[in-house]
């Protein structure tokens, strides 16, 4: 092998090395914008529910609820929020981290088993498909 062979396979060798630095690093990049979106959306129900705390207890507490609940319209739109932040994050939870991962679906179980929830998958359930 020549000089020029010698120094091309070095380039070569380099340019690989680099090209998968820039792979893992893009990953990584992804892997913490996917995660990031979780936290916004968990930032945007924080904030409806300062606006709204009346919402609160339809999310946290169980609070019963039918068609003649007052703001009934409101709470539906709230929860259909939480669905679909909900199924990102079934779908994406690889990209959350270890440390953060059951408290996030503990979340979801949790939401799942309220009266609001159920009211609004019995209305609208066929739109989503349950894993």
């Amino acid at each position: 092998m020549d000089v020029f062979g010698i120094i091309s396979l070095v380039i070569s060798i380099i340019s690989l090395l680099a090209v998968l630095y820039q792979n893992l690093n893009l990953k990584q990049t992804i892997n913490n914008q996917i995660y990031q979106s979780f936290v916004a959306n968990s930032l945007e129900i924080d904030r409806i529910l300062i606006e709204k705390p009346y919402l609160r207890k339809y999310v946290y507490y169980g609070e019963p609820v039918d068609q003649n609940t007052e703001n009934i319209d409101e709470i539906m739109s709230f929860i259909e929020l939480i669905i679909d932040i909900s199924e990102n994050i079934e779908i994406y939870k690889k990209y959350i981290p270890e440390s953060r991962k059951e408290g996030w679906l503990t979340f979801i179980e949790d939401v799942k088993k309220t009266p609001a929830y159920k009211l609004y998958w019995k209305k609208h359930g066929t739109w989503y498909k349950e894993n």
